[in-house]
């Protein structure tokens, strides 16, 4: 039963490939990504903005001071723009590659029975149930 239905959603995913990577596409490209930050760079950001006031505290004890300035969320810098667009770029080129039926350990095309049976195999693998988060508690 379940191999019929990984076939049958697997079936619909290739079907519909261009709509799914259509829509990949536009959330990567969508201006509003680009406004994110991760949480570590924001509490980079939180850091350097304490110590900065730290600082200005020290230097200016005796004058009054004005409101603090807030970490700007479109403060990182184009590297991380670009690192981030890479990261989508091959996000998407291996959900591709895997609609077109190509797995990463083969380099010929496969059918939906074939691919299914390959992924439900490589689940299967007891090296890669070895490496299960313990905290999914999958024995209970």
């Amino acid at each position: 039963v379940f191999f019929k239905a990984a076939e049958a959603t697997l079936g619909v995913l290739r079907n519909n490939s261009d709509t799914l990577l259509t829509i990949l596409s536009a959330v990567v490209s969508d201006p509003l990504y680009k406004w994110s930050i991760s949480p570590q760079k924001a509490r980079q950001l939180q850091q350097e903005q304490n110590i900065k006031e730290e600082e200005e505290e020290e230097d200016d004890e005796c004058k009054s001071k004005e409101e603090p300035s807030r970490p700007s969320l479109m403060a990182f810098n184009a590297e991380d723009d670009e690192n981030r667009n890479d990261a989508a770029a091959r996000a998407i080129s291996k959900i591709t590659n895997k609609l077109q039926g190509y797995e990463d350990s083969s380099s010929f095309d496969k059918s939906v029975a074939g691919q299914v049976k390959l992924l439900i195999n490589e689940a299967r693998d007891p090296d890669n149930l070895a490496l299960m988060f313990g905290g999914w508690a999958s024995w209970l």
